[in-house]
């Protein structure tokens, strides 16, 4: 299939990707990536040559082994380079999921915990997307509330599905010696169900690789155990590395997830 963007409707551009409209099929839409980087809630911007491939491979590969998981996602095929075709919503939930299996990042500072602390089960948080307003936190007792009370069910659903997601991402990266430290993963309403949409990349979660190898990772901290100085993530970029080491990092997690086809589910 060989696609003529330049024919086709923008729907929607972001910081990362753009969305057309699809002409065959009005319950779908291309999915088309960028080459943009951004951190900070979009204050730091560049463009790296070729992250629109890497990042468009490693989100065919999670979404293909997600779909074989049985997850509801939005993604059904990746028609050509850098572009994705999927399901279009009916409507966005303008929140950000993030579930965590060790300590880092902000949670050091607005929650206390010391870095390299092992969550389990997993904790997740919902963050209000906003750049502006700087992504703030979902208070949990009110989200339960909203839940029991007002019978949210999106909201236990969406953290029911994120919890999902990370402990299949978990084992899929375990086998290749790297740690799912944590990961946002955002939804959408399509016919009416809550689905996982948007995309999982690089910028998408934190990834330590292993410090060696079968290290202990049912102890309270495991940060004895993991190589943060290793880390394949989009913290590379927000650290201030230069664009050459950014890349190189995604592409390692490219590389990684190719293989998820072959792991069994």
């Amino acid at each position: 299939m060989s696609l003529d963007l330049n024919s086709l409707k923008m729907i929607n551009e972001g910081k990362t990707k753009i969305i057309y409209e699809n002409p065959d099929d009005s319950k779908t839409v291309f999915m088309v990536f960028k080459d943009d980087i951004t951190a900070g809630d979009g204050v730091k911007h560049d463009i790296i040559t070729g992250k629109a491939l890497v990042d468009w491979k490693t989100n065919r590969d999670i979404f293909e082994y997600l779909n074989r998981c049985g997850v509801r996602t939005h993604y059904i095929s990746s028609p050509q380079e850098k572009v994705s075709l999927v399901k279009k919503l009916d409507f966005k939930i303008n929140l950000e999921v993030v579930s965590r299996r060790v300590a880092t990042g902000s949670i050091l500072h607005w929650g206390k915990a010391k870095e390299g602390t092992r969550f389990d089960p997993v904790i997740t948080q919902f963050h209000y997307k906003d750049d502006p307003l700087h992504d703030p936190l979902l208070d949990e007792t009110y989200v339960d509330y909203i839940i029991q009370k007002k019978n949210g069910t999106e909201y236990q659903k969406m953290r029911d599905i994120n919890v999902r997601v990370f402990l299949d991402l978990e084992r899929a990266f375990a086998k290749f010696d790297v740690q799912l430290v944590d990961m946002k993963l955002e939804y959408g309403l399509i016919n009416g169900e809550v689905t996982l949409i948007d995309e999982i990349s690089g910028g998408s979660f934190r990834l330590w690789p292993y410090r060696k190898k079968k290290p202990n990772l049912q102890q309270e901290n495991v940060l004895s155990e993991l190589d943060p100085s290793g880390r394949l993530d989009k913290d590379t970029y927000r650290m201030g590395e230069n664009l050459d080491n950014v890349i190189s990092k995604f592409e390692v997690i490219a590389g990684i997830t190719d293989k998820f086809k072959d792991i069994s589910v």
